[in-house]
């Protein structure tokens, strides 16, 4: 397993891309001078999967909730909702929703009912966001090598974090952290994984950082999952919430 602490990220790596016309077309995408292409969730097609509002909307919550699902139609890069309790609670139940919702007070507490924001733009407009456990995979079944992604906190997580509320306590003891894992597999074959800390030691990840994830090779597939120092008899306690962008993908 191979981690790596937030503040070891500040090395973003540049690149350079010209649009594709699938980003035209209405498709998030970004094709790039080292035969990779870049998953950006912009267009028309990912703005349509973007919720009217962030928790109780139709398309998370509505009676057709548990088929959420985008696919990106040029790397089949795939999420959508876990369904782990039968697909009657849409997103409640864990999944990844598509989102353009900004809101960059993490230092006031927040609550579930903004559960779709994160705190600072990253230069684009749309963005992911994974609540519980959750899995994206290649919808063809090919391995591709999945480079790196970027990842951020999201305001309610990091204002509970920073704050705690009724259910969980500030993480602000050097003992604490809330950390991200990122699993690979090819099919069943174990990849690998990458660890970041979100929140370590009083440290919030509140911008965005790039995780290489170049480690795992070629993939079908990555799980994100999440923990905290903050646990009780139902699990963690820390709302279990991060962002991702710009998925880099190997298309050699």
């Amino acid at each position: 397993m191979k981690k790596i602490k937030f503040m070891a990220l500040l090395l973003m790596a540049g690149m350079a891309f010209t649009a594709c016309d699938e980003e035209e077309e209405g498709y998030g995408l970004q094709e790039n001078e080292d035969n990779t292409v870049t998953v950006d969730f912009e267009g028309t097609y990912f703005t349509s999967l973007i919720d009217t509002q962030q928790y109780g909307g139709e398309l998370l919550y509505g009676s057709n909730a548990s088929t959420y699902k985008w696919t990106d139609p040029n790397t089949t890069l795939s999420g959508g909702m876990t369904n782990a309790w039968g697909g009657v609670y849409g997103y409640s139940e864990g999944g990844i929703a598509i989102s353009n919702y900004l809101d960059e007070v993490t230092d006031t507490l927040s609550d579930y009912t903004e559960q779709l924001a994160v705190p600072v733009s990253n230069g684009s407009s749309n963005f992911a966001v994974v609540y519980s456990q959750a899995t994206v995979a290649f919808a063809d079944s090919t391995a591709r090598t999945i480079n790196s992604m970027d990842v951020i906190g999201t305001t309610y997580m990091l204002s509970v974090a920073k704050l705690g509320n009724s259910m969980a306590r500030a993480l602000t003891l050097s003992s604490d952290y809330f950390t991200l894992t990122i699993t690979g597999y090819n099919k069943d074959e174990y990849k690998g994984s990458v660890t970041v800390s979100l929140c370590a030691a009083g440290g919030f990840m509140d911008d965005w950082y790039t995780v290489d994830l170049s480690s795992l090779g070629d993939v079908t597939s990555l799980n994100f999952s999440m923990d905290s120092s903050d646990t009780g008899d139902w699990g963690v306690n820390t709302p279990l919430y991060f962002a991702f962008d710009n998925v880099v993908i190997n298309i050699q």
